[in-house]
């Protein structure tokens, strides 16, 4: 994946999150169920945004990631 990719799966990950959490904070009428599980998004979106943020690392500075045990 190249520098262009990452950043534009770091921002859809940023903008799916932002409109997540915007969807879970609204008010509802009570008794009014979502269908749609706001808050599980909000994780997934949060996980690919660290992923994303640590290929760019080794992105910008060239050494590939280890691992804990550098194998």
């Amino acid at each position: 994946m190249n520098l262009f990719t990452t950043l534009a799966v770091l921002a859809g990950a940023a903008l799916l999150f932002a409109f997540a959490w915007w969807q879970d904070k609204r008010e509802r009428t009570p008794g009014q169920v979502s269908l749609i599980p706001y808050t599980m998004i909000q994780i997934f979106a949060v996980v690919t945004c660290l992923v994303m943020l640590a290929h760019l690392v080794t992105l910008i500075s060239g050494a590939p990631f280890k691992g804990r045990f550098g194998g």
